[in-house]
């Protein structure tokens, strides 16, 4: 199975599009390249020319991923893999957001001195307010890690719970259900990256990854991305936990209780050995200065792990199995690139 089996040419999507209305089943899409930064076009991945024609051999298409998350901040997650996806792969991000994070306001109040503006107060205007805010955090950190398009639900922000019945009580389900659908069957994704849903995490992960679950399993099976569930954890402990699904959500099913595949974000970047992704992961933690604990604690998770979900059946495993060879013959792409200079220097001298 390679990507290109899922790589049929889609019907023509409008990046914007007007109205928040339930009943006009429509989605507002905003480009990571908005008009503060130069012109998005100029800039393309540097993906080491061997690498590209290994990944493409075999007619296999660089990686189309999807991530669907539940607050602004949650891509810092996975941030490693979406920038090797977008910056060593050549492969295309998309992000929905399915709230602004008004109800994030528990630890602004340090922001409220960088942007002079009352975030932690209880109102209306003010949840209001720190919405818009996150949304241009948003916007920057996707610019950092290469997203394409950002598309936001305007679903409520209820703040922080464990209970995902919270979400179900106060979204519009159907609706956030019907444009995640849509949005698999236009695009063709490869991959869906979701954060774990953890019985101990916040109810609002938990409630958008049993509805994408549910969405992913309305398309034929082999048409079906891999659905993958991102959980960071601190080297300190190195136990990332078991995870195999949300009591009550048997959509969550994993494939197994351990990791299919974890990173550590202090692995020297590909063809650049003296930095790491730890850096970029910084990049984009910072740009959510309205999120004070958020900053504390991850900066802490220096690993990434991934489970791989039921819901994408025999096709979804296939893709993933393929990005990790990419992301393998990349490596050692690098390397041998790495050698080849290496010697050069040394004929030189």
């Amino acid at each position: 199975m390679s990507f290109a089996a899922n790589n049929l040419k889609s019907p023509r999507r409008h990046r914007h599009r007007g109205g928040h209305e339930a009943q006009d089943g429509v989605i507002h899409s905003v480009t990571a390249n908005a008009a503060l930064w130069p012109d998005f076009s100029l800039f393309s991945p540097t993906v080491p020319e061997d690498a590209q024609t290994s990944a493409l051999a075999g007619n296999t298409a660089s990686p189309k991923m999807l991530l669907v998350n539940a607050h602004p901040d949650d891509e810092s997650e996975g941030a490693a893999l979406v920038y090797r996806i977008t910056h060593e792969l050549g492969g295309t991000v998309d992000q929905v957001v399915v709230t602004n994070g008004e109800g994030g306001n528990h630890y602004s109040a340090l922001a409220e001195a960088y942007y002079r503006l009352p975030l932690g107060a209880e109102t209306a205007g003010r949840r209001k307010l720190l919405g818009q805010i996150r949304r241009e955090e948003l916007m920057r950190s996707s610019r950092i890690l290469g997203i394409r398009h950002n598309y936001f639900l305007d679903q409520e922000d209820t703040g922080t719970t464990l209970n995902p019945a919270e979400a179900f009580n106060a979204w519009d389900i159907d609706r956030v259900r019907r444009e995640i659908r849509m949005l698999l069957q236009f695009e063709k994704y490869h991959l869906v990256l979701l954060l774990l849903p953890t019985a101990d995490t916040h109810g609002h992960h938990q409630s958008v990854a049993a509805i994408t679950l549910e969405a992913l399993a309305d398309l034929e099976p082999e048409e079906r991305p891999a659905a993958v569930g991102v959980r960071t954890a601190p080297a300190l402990t190195g136990d990332p936990g078991r995870f195999s699904g949300l009591d009550g959500y048997p959509m969550t099913r994993t494939t197994s209780a351990e990791p299919v595949w974890s990173f550590d974000r202090a692995t020297p970047l590909n063809c650049h050995p003296r930095l790491d992704y730890s850096i970029v992961v910084n990049w984009v933690i910072s740009e959510h200065k309205s999120q004070g604990l958020f900053q504390m604690e991850f900066g802490r998770r220096t690993h990434e792990h991934f489970w791989l979900f039921e819901a994408g059946g025999k096709a979804g495993e296939a893709r993933w199995r393929e990005l990790l060879r990419m992301l393998e013959r990349h490596e050692a792409s690098c390397q041998d690139t790495a050698h080849r200079q290496a010697k050069r220097q040394r004929v030189k001298h």
